[in-house]
């Protein structure tokens, strides 16, 4: 009997993910542009002077995860070296960050390679999750321990290292859990859009964060990389699980076997060290994770400024009376939240080219003995995470699609 209640429950919770990514490159042609045109413009007469948006071309993808609404995995995206991911299982939504460490560049291996590899890998091992019930939850530490060990089994050619935070929220119960493994870090944000808890930086020492590694083999030609080619890596996917149940079943047991002491042996780091941790979440929460394109660069009060603003522009959205129909007043509001992640991510951008800016990076650096002044130009890459309850009213979320 209890299987079949068990299939009868619904979400409580649902959620409107928001995320937002611009690479390094592209920023940097976008700023180029931008400041050609201010001074084309200060060539001009006052009068006829114009305000020139600053509007840097960031992806943005905006998903409604709810009982009804339609739904699609994304494994990896073109972000540098950044990427990242999100997937269902049940009635869990993962989703996470991972960065690619650019000191590969100079041995000649491409690290976008290897972060959307182990987006991919860390998509595919949350669908393949063994959940005995729909409420059970996906836990975030062991699906990167399952990403990582599958790509060592598979032996894909993606060298290098990559920073990785996988976050697992449960629709049914509100709870969110984190693994972080590096300097890719969360703010969750409560119903007044005030930080209530930020992640720290999981680093050996300065400007030196835990990461997982696969080593390059000795028959691996190293050379540099152009910009131009990182843009359009390739990356790798896990294989299909075999056919027969006994080989499949063979091979995640040799997997789950994986317990990295190769590596460990040497130094580097493993999924066992991600640090975890565990949230409940409330109606309105709003959960940012983010590489640290974002954080190096951001300060947490300037997140919060844009997230009041943008929330409370949803919130008189939602207490309007003439809307036409729920679902306009649905599309209106998540695509505000997809404004914020926007946002967020364009304030990383105007910060990082500011070369007097006390940033993040900056003060970090300071404390740590080095002289640093301005941003910290890099790849940027925001997810955002608005909890609805849905025992509150007016908040089901209408089928929508996903707006890319």
């Amino acid at each position: 009997m209890a299987p079949l209640l068990n299939r009868m429950l619904t979400p409580r919770f649902q959620t409107v993910l928001a995320s937002a990514w611009i690479s390094k490159r592209v920023a940097a042609k976008y700023v180029q542009e931008y400041i050609k045109q201010i001074r084309e413009q200060g060539k001009q007469p006052e009068a006829k002077r114009e305000v020139i948006a600053f509007a840097p071309p960031i992806q943005v993808q905006v998903l409604d995860v709810g009982e009804s609404a339609s739904y699609e995995a994304l494994d990896a995206i073109n972000g540098g070296e950044d990427s990242l991911f999100h997937a269902r299982i049940k009635q869990n939504l993962v989703f996470g960050v991972s960065d690619g460490v650019g000191g590969w560049n100079e041995s000649g291996i491409d690290p976008s390679v290897f972060s959307r590899s182990l987006t991919a890998y860390s998509a595919t091992a949350a669908e393949r999750s063994f959940l005995l019930h729909d409420s059970d939850e996906a836990d975030p530490k062991d699906i990167m321990r399952r990403a990582f060990a599958s790509m060592r089994y598979d032996n894909i050619p993606a060298y290098g290292s990559a920073t990785e935070l996988v976050v697992s929220l449960s629709l049914a119960s509100g709870k969110l859990r984190t693994a972080q493994l590096g300097d890719s870090t969360y703010v969750l944000l409560d119903q007044k859009q005030k930080a209530r808890f930020v992640s720290t930086e999981q680093q050996h020492r300065f400007n030196m964060p835990f990461q997982l590694t696969i080593p390059p083999t000795s028959d691996v030609p190293l050379k540099p990389r152009s910009e131009d080619a990182k843009e359009s890596a390739q990356f790798f996917r896990p294989r299909p699980l075999d056919d027969d149940p006994k080989e499949a079943l063979r091979i995640r047991k040799e997997i789950d076997a994986d317990d990295f002491a190769d590596l460990s042996s040497v130094g580097f780091d493993a999924p066992t060290d991600a640090r975890e941790n565990t949230h409940t979440m409330a109606h309105n929460e709003v959960v940012v994770a983010a590489t640290d394109g974002l954080f190096d660069n951001v300060r947490v009060d300037e997140v919060e400024k844009l997230a009041e603003r943008f929330m409370q522009a949803i919130g008189k959205i939602q207490k309007m009376k003439d809307v036409p129909a729920q679902e306009s007043k649905a599309t209106a509001t998540s695509d505000l939240f997809g404004g914020l992640a926007y946002s967020i991510a364009a304030q990383a951008v105007a910060n990082y080219i500011q070369g007097d800016l006390r940033s993040p990076f900056a003060e970090r650096a300071k404390l740590a003995g080095y002289s640093f002044t301005g941003g910290k130009p890099d790849d940027v890459t925001v997810m955002l995470a608005w909890i609805k309850d849905t025992s509150k009213p007016d908040q089901k979320i209408s089928n929508l699609s996903a707006k890319l």
